[in-house]
Formats: structure tokens, sequence, C-alpha cells
């Protein structure tokens, strides 16, 4: 009776030290309804220059074969979008950042989606359903994500980056995009 008792009070020990240590870093992100992604709070930051360091560069082919790297893209402001098809938010925000993108693509302004935790099948219909023109990476894993972890790192599904015309790491939205708040940093960045 007695080592019954003691598994079962060892049992709960472990249970809660696993409880409470997944509450910890993350606890200002919520989780949203969807099958395990971590949907951001809408939090933004925007760096001042001399906080800013280079983002990483891909290396990557675009869903239709093109190659993309943003080494190639110096002098542009680029803005990086992850997500994925299964994401509700990913989904009310499409639209409105193929606008921004519409509006923004004659001002030396780049958009990259960087598509993670998905199908090619479902990403590509993703694509076709919102009529998104710019540029798309397929990632699964979130590998080229990783490149991020030391300036501002998408952590969250979706996550909004932005790169100064340097190249370096500016500013981030985590969750879905807020469409003025992302159209000021990007007129902010093209006027630096």
């Amino acid at each position: 009776m007695q080592a019954k008792f003691l598994g079962r009070s060892f049992l709960f020990l472990v249970c809660s030290l696993i409880l409470t240590s997944c509450a910890t870093p993350t606890s200002n992100i919520k989780s949203d309804s969807e099958t395990g992604f971590v949907s951001g709070d809408g939090t933004s930051v925007f760096l001042k220059n001399n906080e800013r360091i280079f983002a990483p560069s891909f290396g990557k082919t675009e869903f239709l074969n093109n190659p993309v790297d943003l080494n190639n893209l110096k002098n542009k402001v680029v803005l990086v979008n992850v997500w994925g098809s299964w994401c509700s938010p990913c989904r009310k925000e499409a639209p409105e950042l193929e606008e921004l993108f519409l509006k923004f693509k004659n001002n030396n302004v780049v958009f990259v989606g960087i598509n993670i935790r998905d199908s090619k099948v479902a990403a590509n219909k993703f694509i076709e359903n919102f009529n998104i023109t710019y540029t798309n990476i397929y990632d699964r894993d979130g590998i080229l994500l990783l490149g991020f972890k030391n300036s501002l790192p998408a952590n969250a599904i979706p996550s909004t980056i932005l790169i100064d015309k340097n190249g370096k790491v500016a500013a981030r939205q985590l969750g879905p995009i807020d469409k003025s708040l992302i159209q000021g940093f990007i007129e902010e960045l093209i006027e630096e």
C-alpha cells in the first residue's frame, strides 16, 4: 500500500514539474485552437540602427524553383512572413499582405513568405486561393527560421519580420499583422 502511494506521489511530482516548466518563457504567447501551434499576441518591435544585426541568407528556392537569397536583396526592404495553410490567422492576414505587396512592390520592397509545417500541396493551394503573387519558400521544418534566433526570432505563427536595406533585421510582429503598423514600418525603412 505504501509503495503504491509513493509511486503515485512520484508521478504527481514529475507531472507537476513538467507542467510548470512548460509555462515559462513564452507565457505571453497564447496557444491557438489549431492543433499544436503557437499564435503570437500581436506584439511588435522596431529596432534602432545600432541594435540591428544581419539577417541570415536563405539559399533556398521558391515554389516555382527560382533561387531566393537575402544576400542578393541588399538596397531593398524585405518583408518575411512565416505562415502555414492550417493557420487561421494566416488565412486572415493573407489578403492584407498581398495588398501591401502590390502597394510597395515598385518601391524596392520585396516580400518573401516562408511556409512551414505543411505539405507542398496544401501550401500551393493556399497561395492559389489567396492569389498571392509574391515569392514563397517551402521550409517544412522551419530550419530557415533558426537564422533569426539571435535577432528577432519568428517564434509564433504567423510572424512577420522586416529587414532593412543593409540586410539587417529591423522589425518584427508576432501574430497576424496590423496592416497600418506594418505599412508604417515599411515606409520608415524606405526612408532610411
